[in-house]
């Protein structure tokens, strides 16, 4: 993914907004992407320089709910929205409205990134519960099921090869 710096991003919006080109035909001149000048130009209209300076951001759940419903509320394009809250790629309010349609707000809720801790835990070791809601049985029941019908499906591959080798060599018999 191509960084662009800050003053060529002001170059080609102010070069926008003095009416040189749209943003197609921008886009050809600075070999820029039609979709980055829009988002651009929002960002500075919105923001000023600050709209084009590179951010690094993490957003709250509830943060995200507030855009999500703020471009529901007022039917807003990805790009208008990501424009108004000055989240710098419109594609993230995309991901967000399909990590909600698709799952709770719980999936808005931002995983920890990085490596994980090398350390290990120090907990307490859970006691084998005495009751009987003990899913071991239950397991090694299904278990020996899923072992047999895997068994069954070898047997059945075997003897349709076996058949097959059968029928090839009396055809070859037959030709000769």
């Amino acid at each position: 993914m191509v960084k662009y710096e800050s003053a060529f991003k002001l170059k080609v919006v102010k070069s926008f907004l003095a009416g040189d080109g749209g943003a197609k035909l921008l886009a050809r001149r600075w070999s820029v992407p039609e979709e980055k000048i829009r988002t651009w130009v929002s960002h500075y209209r919105l923001h000023g320089i600050a709209g084009l300076q590179r951010k690094r951001s993490v957003y709250s759940a509830q943060f995200k709910m507030q855009v999500l419903s703020h471009q529901d509320r007022e039917q807003l394009s990805s790009r208008q929205v990501a424009a108004i809250y000055d989240i710098r790629n419109p594609n993230q309010v995309v991901v967000w409205r399909r990590k909600l349609d698709t799952g709770t707000v719980a999936e808005l809720e931002g995983r920890k990134r990085g490596r994980p801790d090398m350390k290990p835990t120090r907990g307490h070791p859970v006691p084998p519960s005495t009751g009987s809601s003990d899913p071991t049985p239950d397991l090694r029941e299904e278990n020996e099921q899923l072992r047999a019908e895997v068994a069954y499906l070898k047997k059945l591959h075997a003897l349709i090869r076996a058949r097959r080798s059968v029928a090839a060599t009396k055809l070859a018999r037959s030709s000769d």
